[in-house]
């Protein structure tokens, strides 16, 4: 139905959304996937291609398989505006700004072609106003893109528009690996419900043609790939699944009638047994198109008077409190206070990068306390991760876990002030290289005496371990009340960073301890490098703002419990060399109960 209020209410709505996040650009949010992405782009755009990924997974790499879009776009846009690290940085700002305007676009667009002025406004009220539904595209993460141009590729096949089908659903899988399923399947459901297997066929045979270079790749490659997934919190926009629910119900029972809409839903589904996280987070977009058209509906049933109270009340609703944390509040949070949470810092990790690159440390191989937090160092000074991010693609057999602890630089979540790190360099346990106020580069200098750094973890381990037994808290996202307070704020990042930095001291220790253990007992040596490891991840999870709700209370406090008898169990060192088997079965279980 047309409407110029409806209208003006849209424009007014992405004005507000829009303008904040424009205002954001010289400082933008990111996902917990932007590091990895952002220097894959680098790579690109200083090779041209990246049929190789030496960035994750070292010393040997691995082969890429993400789509190219994404990294194409911001790698080239990167290398012309100056091809410095920054200039990566700022680029894939400018290109997730352009993802979060194709995303409201693409609702306003489509609900309005099914459903008028009004739906078109209820639509983009539910996508901008609920927090992770809008930030999923905001953020400029790949699989957006897949959900974008799936869109467009079945729109435009319905409309018989088969060229510009064709080049949709390429990129929908040039986009991501998903797009392998999203496109293509959409595309052939609209071909089902209309019969029409002659423009199938054409769509079909045309995109397999131009994406075979991927495609080909991909297959050749494809033992490589693993299917794992990485953590993530689950986020909901519930306000939009409500109304959604019943226009689906309406179009499964009437699909002929709704082809497009059919289709495109079914170009989400995929993700429901690959991750339905992803769905939940994502496909807001095709379902706020849906929801749109059934309070555009209900607004038509209610008589007259009521209409412009609840149209207005729904909007508010959606933009304020949409039952879930609002995006307006962390927009303006954003851009007003101390902008939290921020998922990874680029000055900070700049600075750690330049730390390795100044000391000429970027030929070893680099470990990190988390590949996703750290990877974003290679966005600013080349070098090669042992582990890595995206670990859906990764080595059946890591040859870097043989490797010596003594080769290695390490990226600590510890600060390069802090006296237990500091003690251990005094005593030449290791060099501490530089760092920043919340992380620290160093180095295992010779192997310790085996007696000495066996001490040393007995002292270090349990006290820390204690510590947090006694004291962590769980790394959960804040209540919005505690968003919107800078002094709360602030006491959750003092207490985060004291609790990373803790676990960040145990893992030097037993680093430490390792080293000194491959020379006469290897075998022990390489499970101590493997819990180093493990303690690096603890200190992401219990520490970093990239990690809020990706593990329960329940999980929580069992890791609590833990740590308690591990900090019991570490003290054999104190009077021998080599754990106990209480010791081994305390650590194997903090691991196996916490990942």
């Amino acid at each position: 139905m047309m409407s110029t209020a409806a209208r003006r209410a849209t424009l007014a709505l992405i004005a507000l959304h829009g303008i904040l996040l424009l205002l954001t650009l010289p400082d933008y949010f990111v996902s917990i996937d932007s590091g990895y992405h952002v220097s894959l782009a680098r790579w690109y755009g200083e090779h041209g291609t990246a049929w190789w990924d030496h960035i994750n997974f070292g010393p040997g790499g691995r082969p890429n398989l993400q789509g190219p879009f994404l990294h194409m776009s911001v790698g080239y846009l990167g290398r012309a505006m100056g091809g410095g690290g920054m200039d990566y940085v700022r680029a894939n700002a400018i290109l997730a700004l352009a993802e979060w305007g194709a995303a409201i676009f693409s609702a306003w667009f489509f609900a309005r072609r099914h459903g008028g002025d009004w739906a078109a406004l209820f639509a983009v009220a539910l996508l901008s106003g609920a927090l992770f539904s809008s930030i999923s595209f905001a953020v400029g993460v790949p699989s957006g893109w897949a959900f974008i141009f799936s869109a467009w590729a079945v729109w435009f096949f319905v409309e018989d528009r088969l060229a510009l089908s064709v080049l949709f659903t390429c990129l929908a899988i040039y986009s991501h690996l998903g797009g392998f399923a999203m496109a293509p399947l959409a595309v052939f459901v609209a071909a089902a419900l209309q019969r029409r297997w002659k423009a199938l066929a054409i769509v079909g045979g045309a995109t397999a043609i131009l994406t075979s270079p991927y495609s080909i790749h991909f297959l050749g490659n494809l033992a490589w790939y693993r299917g794992r997934r990485g953590d993530e919190a689950l986020m909901l926009a519930p306000l939009t699944y409500i109304p959604a629910a019943f226009g689906v119900v309406r179009i499964l029972r009437h699909p002929r009638k709704n082809v497009f809409l059919a289709a495109w839903l079914a170009a989400s589904a995929p993700w429901i047994a690959q991750d339905y996280k992803r769905f939940l987070l994502q496909s807001p977009l095709v379902l706020a198109v849906i929801a749109g058209g059934e309070l555009a509906r209900f607004r038509e049933w209610m008589a007259p008077r009521f209409r412009a109270a609840f149209a207005t009340g729904l909007i508010a609703l959606a933009t304020l409190f949409p039952f879930t944390l609002p995006a307006l509040a962390f927009e303006v949070k954003w851009n007003l206070g101390p902008r939290f949470p921020r998922i990874l810092d680029w000055n900070e990790r700049k600075q750690l990068a330049e730390v390795i690159g100044r000391e000429g440390l970027n030929h070893r191989l680099v470990n990190v306390w988390n590949p996703t937090q750290c990877i974003a160092m290679a966005v600013f000074v080349p070098m090669t991760f042992q582990y890595g991010h995206w670990v859906e693609v990764q080595p059946r057999v890591y040859p870097a876990h043989d490797l010596s602890a003594g080769v290695k630089v390490y990226a600590l979540p510890t600060p390069p002030d802090d006296p237990v790190l500091r003690d251990m360099a005094a005593h030449a346990l290791l060099t501490i290289h530089g760092g920043t106020w919340m992380n620290s580069i160093v180095t295992l200098d010779a192997p310790a005496p085996l007696d000495e750094a066996a001490r040393n973890l007995a002292r270090v381990g349990s006290e820390q371990a204690a510590w947090l037994a006694e004291h962590a808290q769980n790394n959960r996202m804040p209540t919005l009340g505690e968003l919107i307070s800078d002094e709360a704020v602030a006491r959750f990042r003092a207490r985060a960073k004291e609790q990373r930095t803790r676990t960040g001291r145990i893992k030097a220790a037993i680093l430490v301890y390792a080293y000194a253990l491959e020379k006469n007992h290897p075998r022990e040596a390489y499970g101590a490098r493997g819990a180093a490891d493990g303690f690096g991840e603890m200190a992401n999870l219990l520490g970093d703002e990239a990690t809020l709700d990706f593990r329960s209370e329940a999980k929580h406090r069992q890791l609590k419990a833990n740590l308690a008898v591990w900090a019991r169990a570490i003290r054999c060192f104190e009077k021998q060399d080599l754990p106990t088997k209480e010791m081994d079965r305390a650590n194997g279980k903090v691991f196996e109960d916490y990942f």
